[in-house]
């Protein structure tokens, strides 16, 4: 998986930073953090290795997402459901590779 300095989000390009700063949001220690207003994600490379780098990036993407789609729900069950789907999304995209190889073949259905 690559991390880009810019990720299109809805119709938003959300600019991606990695950095060896301390990310603080409401006061705690992160690990990444997306600033929906001014469409910036911001990655911490000191408290992950680069899988964990990735799914952070995921974890922010899933919450831009949900900004920009306009998802409404407890800010609770947001980091749980946050959390999960980048969890899930990750492995599946460390686990399939092929799956998002660009291809000039058709492949039939089985």
């Amino acid at each position: 998986m690559n991390i880009l300095k810019s990720v299109r989000i809805g119709s938003m390009d959300y600019k991606v930073e990695l950095t060896g700063e301390v990310i603080l949001v409401d006061h705690k220690e992160c690990f990444g953090s997306a600033d929906l207003n001014n469409k910036v994600i911001k990655i911490n490379t000191e408290l992950h290795h680069t899988q964990g780098q990735e799914e952070t990036l995921l974890h922010e993407i899933f919450h831009a997402i949900t900004h920009e789609r306009n998802f409404s729900y407890d800010k609770n069950d947001d980091e749980t459901i946050t959390e999960e789907l980048a969890r899930g999304l990750h492995q599946l995209i460390k686990d399939n590779p092929k799956l998002f190889e660009l291809s000039n073949t058709i492949i039939p259905n089985n």
